[in-house]
């Protein structure tokens, strides 16, 4: 059996992400914000987001969208040079 307990600790956490924007952690069975993601992800607790109506894999969006509201809050982390960068790569047509 404990075998198949390690394994279960590998698989990522299940997030669902309803149509009212409640994020639900599927592990633990209790809703979260995008702070508390932020913090498993600075802990290494790897996680997948799924729209709860589609099962649609969201988590880039949502990663994005902690990486916005951090840089919103003040917290400056990305120069404006490398968003550029990034900005420019999504209308390179050899992406």
């Amino acid at each position: 059996m404990p075998a198949a307990k390690s394994s279960d600790e590998s698989a990522p956490v299940i997030i669902k992400k309803y149509a009212n924007r409640r994020l639900y952690n599927t592990a633990k069975s209790t809703y979260v914000t995008l702070d508390h993601l932020a913090k498993m992800v600075r802990e290494g607790i790897d996680f997948v987001v799924r729209d709860a109506k589609s099962s649609e894999d969201i988590t880039r969006s949502v990663l994005t969208q902690i990486i916005f509201e951090a840089e919103a809050k003040g917290a400056s982390m990305l120069p404006t040079n490398f968003l550029r960068r990034i900005i420019s790569l999504y209308g390179d047509s050899l992406q």
